[in-house]
């Protein structure tokens, strides 16, 4: 059985992606029936030469708009070239890294999609504002997520032929790729939906949106009943708005911005609160 990890990539965050996920990536898990796919959004030559010698597969891509957006329509093109694949992981790239193995999410429940949902409700009115979707179809998508958790979509785990079916809804829906957002609201409505499984928040840990503390120990996110999480996702829309400072993998990085986590936090559980 073979599995594949994909993920998309420009110039931009090319070193984070070489220096730290891939890093990380290689360091924690067990890749000895899993193939690395990076779909390039315009990497820099140097950058393809290094993930090409570390066996990254690349898909060069043309399509214009937000790379969050545009990844699925060269994700699925991928896919029904390679069928061979049982299993997909889509992950970001950009603000992620691994600090213990995921394959094991590879073998459970492999009909359906895996995803962590995060603690708090963050309100979809936000993303649904920005849209041009059809009012019948902004209105369906209300329906469907008011009062649920939201899934985030950095690290989704699914068989091949649901990913290809959840890319074709998402490339047909999606009118203007150059919407912030798009991504997160549609996979949200898609997999509410058609179904998923839960999994526990070690597997795409974010400081700001699940309850609970954290340490960092010498670079390493840690529980606070010492264990190590598997999947740390520095998330925000902008470099201000994310909670860690020097996010990375090595012992040098990774300072917490407690004030902006605690406001954060406040934040979203005010706006969980008044969506009830």
């Amino acid at each position: 059985m073979r599995y594949l990890i994909s993920t998309a990539c420009d110039q931009k965050f090319e070193d984070f992606l070489i220096n730290d996920w891939l890093r990380s990536l290689k360091d924690n898990v067990d890749l000895s029936n899993t193939d690395i796919l990076v779909l390039d959004f315009g990497l820099s030559e140097n950058a393809k030469n290094v993930l090409m010698e570390n066996n990254v597969m690349l898909k060069e891509s043309r399509i214009s708009g937000k790379i969050v957006n545009a990844r699925f329509a060269e994700l699925t093109k991928f896919l029904r070239e390679n069928p061979q694949y049982e299993q997909i992981l889509m992950c970001d790239s950009g603000d992620l890294i691994f600090q213990r193995s995921i394959s094991n999410l590879f073998e459970i429940h492999s009909d359906t999609f895996k995803v962590v949902c995060e603690d708090y409700k963050v309100p979809m009115d936000v993303f649904l504002m920005k849209t041009d979707l059809p009012k019948k179809l902004k209105k369906e998508i209300k329906r469907i997520l008011s009062e649920r958790k939201m899934i985030n979509v950095g690290f989704l785990i699914g068989p091949k032929d649901g990913f290809i079916k959840m890319c074709d809804f998402i490339v047909s829906t999606m009118k203007d790729l150059d919407t912030w957002g798009m991504d997160q609201l549609l996979i949200n409505y898609y997999l509410y939906k058609n179904g998923f499984i839960e999994l526990d928040k070690d597997y795409n840990f974010i400081p700001t949106t699940h309850l609970g503390g954290f340490s960092i120990k010498r670079g390493v996110f840690y529980f606070k009943d010492g264990k190590k999480i598997a999947v740390v996702h520095n998330a925000g829309s902008k470099k201000m708005f994310r909670p860690i400072k020097n996010f990375g993998y090595g012992e040098t990085k990774n300072r917490p911005k407690h004030l902006l986590i605690y406001l954060l936090r406040i934040f979203y559980n005010t706006a969980s609160f008044l969506k009830r």
